[in-house]
């Protein structure tokens, strides 16, 4: 009889089906490849992982099909990174920087419920006075998210400090609690090897460790 201990470590089983393949994918494995050798791969898997354990509750239920992770998506130029999808909207991207210098780092933009910052803002002073080094664009570009939205730009280590206060890390959530219920058609963009580094998965396996 196998005790509990050999439960724990033996081995979790291969992926199957879709996963398989998009693994297999030389496209998404060149990619990852390249952003791997890449100086700015750190500040990337960083700031997702900020992102997405602030935004998403249950990350392995709704991997690919409700939340997609792209790998140096063809936009901006190729200056893209990375990028989260949900539904048919970016809620949180990556880009390298116009002029690599050597202490560039990644900037990029989360969006987020506007209506919770306003929430927490201070007696007198508002979101953008209390958060003077973040961007604040209320353009409103994305149908799914509505009315109540923002967009903010900020450096890599700028988003993640943001993401780790209460009032942004609840404006994330909030939105995408909004957009999990549908299905992203960006899932066939979702980049596994990428995501195994961002969620510290086993990459061999594609399962939590």
């Amino acid at each position: 009889m196998t005790d509990a201990r050999t439960r724990r470590t033996a081995p979790m089983p291969p992926p199957m089906g879709l996963e398989a393949e998009m693994r297999a994918d030389p496209k998404k494995q060149e990619n990852f490849a390249r952003l791997a050798d890449d100086s700015y791969f750190g500040q990337v898997v960083a700031a997702n992982q900020a992102y997405l354990r602030a935004a998403v509750p249950h990350l392995a239920a709704t991997e690919r099909d409700h939340w997609a992770l792209s790998c140096l998506p063809g936009t901006n130029g190729g200056r893209r990174l990375s990028t989260v999808s949900m539904k048919r909207m970016e809620v949180f991207a990556l880009l390298r920087p116009e002029e690599p210098e050597d202490d560039a780092a990644v900037h990029g933009f989360m969006v987020v419920r506007e209506s919770v910052l306003h929430r927490y803002a201070r007696s007198g002073q508002g979101v953008e006075e209390l958060n003077p080094h973040l961007t604040f664009d209320r353009s409103r570009p994305y149908q799914d998210a509505g009315d109540d939205q923002v967009r903010i730009w900020g450096w890599y280590d700028e988003m993640i400090a943001a993401l780790a206060e209460e009032p942004f890390a609840v404006a994330a959530r909030e939105l995408a609690a909004s957009l999990l219920p549908g299905v992203t058609n960006n899932a066939r963009h979702h980049n596994y090897q990428l995501a195994d580094q961002v969620l510290g998965r086993a990459a061999s396996t594609g399962q939590a460790v």
